[in-house]
């Protein structure tokens, strides 16, 4: 670059080759040394356009992005994620593939991400259930406190407890009091264990002292399939689920799980307040990655999912119009700062639930 340089101001003739348009005057047209330190300044940014760090900031993504959701195709999580970053991968000229990674609480999918080389190329989408892995796993092998790097929070639908249409049970306290009369406890499905619908059952049969009994199926779907079908009695199952189905009058919707009413169903009561001491139970769709991965990974996917979401009315009405929210961090940091909250939220969830990894 030197040598190349030196020509240059040893050989005002070289600098001819520059395109005219970019020597906008005629006294800069006239003017070699102005010639000289155009091309040489240009030179030089091009030197610092391919230093190493700078190109990796710039380029990344370079190549899919792996992104481990925590439950089975077609759950609630799954087709939220797939929706949102079927378009944030337009926005990063870059496939976001999506593993789907179910089973043990959600241990495996946090394992997955935590143990994939930590290039920001890999990242979980729910980021409450690596903090349900560490509280209910025995040994998780990580610290929930440490080993994330929270990315974004997107949006959070409640979980809702729903009977079959023609139960015999017309509100909330009907169907407490037949739990509290049931010699064995009525049946209720979930879409595995661990997951907000299994823990809010739980929760609730304990704080009336009922017995219940846990039938854990493959995703959240199928739990609710089971509640339309008579294969249990009634089931939790997070909002853009259960809804649609409660619409099209598969089934009825007694209770509510989220901090307050649905606004398409003020009738519902929350668990909160039917029950003393009642939980909050949602779902947060959340991103978070390894911690260590690279700060710039972090701000542009950040960016581009916020963007992504504040920019799309139509996907804003999916998330929103099945009793959900939009709740877009504004910086990776705000989400970070939220981390201990959800933690304290989840874990008092867990103990009142008394769900154990099986």
């Amino acid at each position: 670059m030197r040598v190349l340089a030196n020509q240059i101001r040893r050989n005002p003739r070289l600098t001819r080759s520059l395109p005219r348009d970019t020597l906008k005057s005629k006294k800069a047209r006239g003017n070699a040394m102005y010639r000289r330190n155009l091309l040489c300044s240009t030179l030089g940014g091009a030197a610092i356009l391919a230093a190493p760090g700078v190109r990796a900031q710039a380029r990344w993504p370079d190549r899919p992005v792996r992104l481990v959701i925590p439950f089975a195709p077609g759950s609630s999580s799954d087709t939220v994620a797939r929706l949102v970053m079927s378009k944030a991968s337009e926005m990063l000229g870059q496939q976001v593939v999506i593993e789907n990674r179910a089973g043990a609480g959600g241990l495996i999918a946090v394992q997955s991400v935590l143990r994939a080389p930590n290039d920001g190329y890999t990242y979980l989408w729910g980021g409450g259930t690596a903090i349900t892995a560490a509280v209910m796993q025995p040994n998780p092998g990580f610290d929930w406190a440490t080993a994330f790097a929270p990315v974004i929070v997107v949006a959070e639908q409640p979980a809702v407890l729903c009977v079959k249409t023609a139960a015999p049970w017309a509100d909330i306290s009907a169907l407490l009091a037949a739990a509290k009369a049931s010699e064995h406890g009525l049946r209720y499905g979930s879409g595995g264990v661990g997951t907000p619908a299994h823990m809010a059952a739980a929760a609730m049969l304990r704080l009336i002292e009922a017995k219940g009994v846990h039938v854990p199926y493959r995703g959240a779907n199928q739990a609710a399939l089971a509640v339309e079908q008579g294969e249990v009695d009634f089931a939790f199952a997070i909002s853009n689920i259960a809804v649609p189905r409660a619409q099209a009058g598969l089934v009825r919707i007694l209770l509510t799980g989220g901090a307050r009413r649905m606004s398409m169903m003020p009738e519902v009561p929350t668990l909160a307040e039917t029950l003393s001491g009642g939980p909050v139970v949602t779902s947060v769709a959340s991103i978070v990655g390894a911690a260590g991965i690279p700060a710039e990974a972090i701000s542009r996917l950040h960016a581009v999912v916020h963007r992504v979401v504040s920019n799309d009315a139509a996907l804003q009405d999916m998330l929103t119009r099945d009793g959900g929210e939009v709740s877009l961090s504004d910086n990776p940091g705000q989400y970070a700062a939220q981390w201990p909250e959800e933690h304290a939220r989840l874990t008092r969830l867990i103990e009142l639930s008394g769900a154990k990894v099986e």
